[in-house]
């Protein structure tokens, strides 16, 4: 086997395998994001759990509990993947969460 058909030897492997390639970085890139999404959800659920009995009113607990997770988010090397919009929504819907689950 000489070079030119090394050459065309691997070009064929690498337009055979790029399609594989792309879907599992696809897939990598996917798992990754809903896993830092379902970090997310639980570290606002248990901010605002934390913070259900403190005496702070509504204002003061919600910024706590986005400090916590901020803290979380920080200490976890995930500063800058959620934006303050997506915290505050996320605190949010904890709390309704919470609210819904015991007045049942």
């Amino acid at each position: 086997m000489n070079l030119t058909d090394t050459l065309v030897l691997a070009a064929t492997l690498l337009t055979i395998g790029a399609p594989s390639e792309h879907a599992l970085v696809r897939w990598l890139r996917t798992k990754t994001k809903n896993g830092n999404l379902q970090l997310l959800l639980t570290w606002a659920d248990q901010a605002v759990a934390l913070l259900e009995k403190s005496d702070l009113g509504g204002a003061q607990k919600k910024q706590q509990a986005i400090d916590y997770v901020v803290t979380r988010l920080a200490a976890n090397k995930m500063t800058g993947k959620f934006s303050q919009e997506q915290l505050s929504a996320v605190i949010e819907q904890a709390v309704t969460q919470l609210n819904a689950t015991t007045t049942k």
